[in-house]
């Protein structure tokens, strides 16, 4: 991590073997050296706990000593080691050369942990210091342009035993696929201790059982997981979550962090206890499943599922959630609102007013502009007035002169007292200061939505994009399977 990040302190009078810092990574494996330990949290860790967890984490480590290679049978930790703590004991290039006697005692001493007596205070936690540490016992996660540099005649950041522990313990509480390690980390500490825990259970049952080739994980599979894991949490969620990917080879190392607001989270998870919000999200993974009509959509290939888009972008563009939905209800509105539309509408509106920020009185205005719409959309028994809506909101420019020509006519209808288009809703549709853009896409939402709430279908035509079933498809966050180490990484 980078040396711009502030640590706090305990609070006074804690006295376990294990605190809590500001070090996400830190804290991660603080759950995780609980779990090993098996105490209740972090805090509450006794001393004889935590020496059983350090024996646990100490024994897989110089199990490692009898392996030929990284590619043998078991060689989890080996292959793993790499890219957590390179030049270690472990895998140091004079290993071939070492006895397995050798080996053992060389790992055995790497993760003996001294007394606190270099007179400095843990960086982390603030508690007496053991030793200084650097790259070979923390995942530093900076990119190539940052080394890891210290003062003179100093090895790194000063550490106690039970924060150089939690390092160690990492791992455990992450997904490992390839060179990289991906924790998930939330400010919440229960959601933390949950996630953390299902996690540290599958890495201990994956050392138990690897020996063959890892199964090749499926696209965006990390944040497939993560999404997963958040679904299916049963509480609500106090703070957002990060996911940190990253790896801390020799050769390279590297950090990427993807974020999910506390209200994005919260939202993803609450959506599943809500029969008519989740059969909405199950539309919204349908709507990211295929791409729009006559597109070649970067946002889908035949080897990517819809679940799989959804999931990159919760996590790195949840702007883009309402505009997939408008795409995919376009590409299919030659003959009416598609199946789904009312479903569909409804998450799109509450995720741009919960998620996005879109005030309600906004919503209220598109959702009125969309009902006048509706209405002149639903007096042809054809399809023209809607294709030529369509085509208009593809465009800003012919969306505006759209709403020009229907507001004339609007106005020349005898008994019509309110405008079509007010000055409120055409600052929203129109304002380049503001989210127009989301606006444009809900209020085209929100018009398939009026006219799917009017039973309107236009004269049948023919759809060329209907090549496959509109059956609703279950939702692939909600069965969090144990032993499907490949949706985990594991």
């Amino acid at each position: 991590m980078g040396s711009s990040m502030t640590f706090i302190a305990p609070p006074p009078g804690v006295a376990s073997k294990q605190a809590l810092t500001a070090h996400p990574l830190q804290r991660v494996g603080a759950y995780a050296l609980a779990v090993l330990a098996g105490a209740d949290s972090p805090e509450a860790m006794t001393g004889g706990q935590f020496a059983e967890a350090v024996e646990i984490m100490t024994d897989d480590c110089v199990a490692t000593a009898d392996l030929g290679d990284a590619k043998a049978p078991g060689a989890f930790w080996l292959k793993a080691s790499y890219q957590l703590w390179p030049n270690s004991a472990m895998n140091h290039n004079i290993r071939a050369k070492l006895s397995r006697e050798d080996r053992r005692s060389r790992i055995r001493a790497w993760r003996t942990y001294p007394a606190p007596e270099i007179g400095a205070p843990c960086a982390l936690c603030g508690r007496p210091a053991c030793g200084y540490y650097g790259k070979l016992d923390i995942p530093l996660g900076a990119s190539t342009e940052h080394r890891n540099t210290t003062a003179p005649d100093h090895e790194g950041l000063p550490l106690c035993a039970g924060c150089v522990a939690c390092f160690h313990a990492l791992p455990y509480g992450c997904m490992f696929a390839g060179v990289q390690f991906t924790a998930l980390h939330s400010w919440d500490n229960q959601f933390l201790a949950r996630t953390t825990a299902i996690q540290a259970g599958r890495t201990q049952r994956l050392i138990a059982v690897a020996g063959g080739p890892a199964a090749k994980p499926g696209p965006y599979a990390r944040e497939v997981a993560a999404l997963r894991r958040l679904r299916a949490y049963g509480e609500t969620l106090r703070a957002g979550v990060e996911l940190f990917v990253f790896r801390n080879g020799n050769q390279d190392q590297s950090l990427e962090v993807h974020e999910l607001a506390q209200p994005l989270a919260e939202w993803l998870r609450a959506t599943m206890r809500d029969p008519a919000a989740a059969e909405g999200f199950r539309w919204l993974v349908r709507a990211h499943h295929r791409p729009q009509r006559g597109s070649q959509s970067a946002h889908h290939t035949a080897k990517v599922p819809g679940h799989a888009w959804l999931a990159r972008n919760v996590f790195r563009q949840p702007d883009s959630i309402p505009g997939r939905a408008a795409g995919y209800l376009a590409g299919r509105a030659a003959d009416g609102p598609p199946a789904g539309t009312a479903a569909l509408a409804g998450i799109c509106l509450d995720y741009a007013q919960e998620v996005l920020g879109v005030k309600e009185n906004d919503v209220t205005r598109i959702r009125e502009l969309a009902a006048r719409l509706g209405g002149r959309i639903a007096a042809e028994p054809a399809a023209g007035n809607l294709k030529r809506f369509q085509q208009a909101h593809r465009d800003p420019r012919a969306l505006q002169s759209y709403l020009k020509r229907a507001a004339v006519d609007w106005a020349l209808r005898s008994g019509e007292k309110e405008a079509l288009c007010t000055d409120q809703q055409w600052r929203l549709l129109f304002d380049p200061d503001s989210q127009s853009y989301l606006a444009r896409d809900l209020l085209f939402i929100a018009v398939l939505e009026n006219l799917a709430g009017r039973g309107w279908q236009p004269v049948p035509g023919k759809d060329d994009d209907m090549d496959d079933d509109d059956d609703l498809p279950g939702d692939p966050f909600t069965d969090d399977n144990d032993n499907d180490e490949r949706e985990v990484l594991l």
